[in-house]
């Protein structure tokens, strides 16, 4: 087996993808240390480069056992976040006098509470940072402290009537919102292992956005290598958020 598929075939196993490059790049230093070894012993680069290769083991076992080690647990992030934040508003809620009935600040807080978990679902969804901005020209900070956690928050704020429903109201939103965001980054991990060293074609121009065609389907894609013209052969190398990340075969 040469190495380029026994390494493609061990990270199609690793769902962490913040590991999975340092995986990569590990197994490839060791094969290619391995052959080095191998060649000055006399052996010729293609027999040293298959038995480099097969002293590794199964990559479909060591994928599956790296994915082990590193498997990703609850998504927190955020909802620590939310969490400070509703520290911070919850007293506001009873030195500030809001003449406003309950009912109607009852209304307005569901309606932050439902906009702020739908917020979170599309942030995770994309793989957002808690401080990200979008659009065309990204640039860090622009969306800091518009997202999931402070929408969440405000709507604590106004859904309590007292500082102990106040912290249930809390702890239950943040307990929805880890398993939400679990949920959404498993089938995102899903998603980013089954579509990973993925060979297709490109429809468009492909910059940081384009368009390209794999197992039959055509969808949205960006590249970091320059750019690239239609028609060209291209590999899935990474994900970010929902779009591929490809490169020239």
């Amino acid at each position: 087996m040469k190495a380029d598929k026994y390494l493609k075939t061990l990270t199609k196993r690793i769902r962490n993808s913040r590991i999975r490059d340092e995986i990569l790049r590990e197994y490839r230093n060791h094969i290619e240390d391995c052959k080095g070894a191998l060649m000055e012993s006399g052996m010729s680069e293609e027999a040293a480069e298959e038995e480099a290769v097969r002293q590794m083991g199964d990559p479909a076992e060591a994928g599956q056992e790296m994915n082990r080690l590193y498997r990703e647990g609850l998504d927190l992030g955020m909802t620590l976040w939310f969490l400070g934040v509703s520290i911070l508003l919850l007293p506001l809620r009873w030195i500030w006098e809001i003449h406003i009935p309950f009912y109607i600040l009852g209304y307005i807080g569901k309606a932050f509470v439902i906009y702020g978990l739908l917020l979170s679902a599309w942030e995770k969804y994309n793989d957002f940072d808690i401080s990200y901005a979008y659009g065309k020209n990204w640039s860090a900070g622009a969306g800091a402290m518009n997202n999931s956690g402070l929408i969440l928050a405000i709507g604590v704020f106004f859904l309590a009537h007292d500082m102990s429903g106040g912290v249930w109201i809390t702890l239950t939103l943040a307990v929805v919102q880890v398993v939400l965001r679990s949920f959404i980054q498993s089938l995102n991990r899903k998603r980013e292992t089954a579509l990973l060293w993925e060979i297709g074609v490109s429809d468009t121009a492909v910059t940081y956005k384009g368009k390209g065609t794999f197992c039959g389907r055509q969808m949205k894609i960006k590249t970091r290598d320059g750019e690239i013209q239609p028609g060209i052969p291209i590999i899935i190398v990474a994900m970010d958020g929902t779009k591929p990340v490809v490169e020239r075969v």
